[in-house]
């Protein structure tokens, strides 16, 4: 991993675009929590996001003065409804947020537990483009952590496999692709595997497996086939495990396609997700919220690799606001 301080000492915290403000308000919301994160003083309010935004240049100046007005009003509505984002899920996570709202402040805890801090794993997770020397670290380690999520959404005698790099799958996908299908009790579609590099290294879009098997040898069952993706593109990867409906025969039953993303993707006003327009097909979605509320185990925060990077972020303090 990259050394951690050399890091820090050239960090700068910035929006990486200016996000549609109606579909992409949970973008705004993490990076006031990044602020409020790395902030000196660990708080924020609305008028000290209001000058951030300005001074990145996300909120622009009219060039006509008498339309000034108007667009300010407009923009300080905007960021007074991030920070009513920010107070939901405040309510939400509740004691698993490492943050503290109150009247339209937002200030990081004192004294962060080992909950709250793979919250702020999750976080990071959600902005690899600010982290990008530690990306291969934070999108292994949500590997994991969505696997453990869906052990744990399943039921005991659930089986769940993992089907990236560092499985017990081995050889070309192809390979890897049959050996799954036998200790899954399914037939592959060799007409569709013939389609595929024989020397093909990549796992095609799917990280981990969950099935709940019968005692029988009948491949007929509930599956979830998942995806785990942490960048910003995370809707290109809505539909990457669904050529395995042409990879395998399962019988009689449907493949559950899954995505595991790092994002708080709740919008509480509404009961529905943020960009679920981008929802083609039907699909079990684990975002942050479902993710943290699925970690049971009190010890996995003490097995991440990227533990020294979040204590980091934890102490870190650079007056950027």
């Amino acid at each position: 991993m990259t050394n951690i301080d050399t890091f820090f000492d050239s960090f700068v915290l910035k929006l990486s675009e200016n996000y549609p403000r109606d579909s992409k308000m949970h973008f705004y919301a993490d990076y006031f929590e990044l602020v409020s994160l790395f902030n000196k003083d660990n708080i924020i309010s609305v008028s000290e996001m209001l000058d951030r935004l300005k001074d990145e240049g996300i909120i622009k100046q009219e060039k006509i003065i008498e339309h000034q007005a108007e667009k300010n009003d407009d923009d300080e509505i905007f960021v007074r409804e991030v920070f009513n984002l920010l107070e939901q899920r405040n309510i939400s996570f509740g004691n698993d947020y490492p943050f503290i709202y109150s009247d339209e402040r937002l200030s990081l805890k004192s004294d962060i537990n080992n909950r709250q801090k793979v919250y702020i794993f999750l976080l990071l997770a959600s902005n690899l483009n600010l982290f990008k020397d530690f990306q291969s670290d934070l999108t292994t380690e949500f590997e994991l952590i969505s696997q453990k999520a869906l052990e744990n959404y399943l039921p005991d005698y659930a089986v769940i496999k993992g089907f990236g790099k560092n499985s017990e799958f081995t050889g070309y996908i192809c390979d890897k692709i049959r050996q799954l299908a036998k200790i899954m009790n399914l037939r592959t579609n060799e007409e569709y595997l013939k389609t595929i590099s024989s020397k093909g290294t990549q796992d095609l879009g799917l990280d981990i497996v969950g099935w709940l098997p019968f005692n029988d040898n009948i491949g007929n069952y509930i599956s979830v086939f998942c995806q785990c993706a942490c960048g910003k593109d995370w809707n290109k990867k809505l539909n990457e495990t669904r050529r395995y409906n042409k990879f395998l025969n399962s019988y009689l039953s449907n493949i559950t396609h899954s995505l595991f993303i790092p994002y708080s993707l709740i919008n509480y006003n509404d009961s529905v997700f943020f960009e679920h327009h981008e929802f083609g097909e039907p699909v079990l979605l684990f975002e942050r919220k479902r993710i943290l509320s699925l970690i049971e185990d009190k010890n996995i925060y003490d097995t991440l690799n990227t533990k020294e990077l979040i204590e980091k972020c934890v102490t870190f303090e650079e007056n950027i606001v």
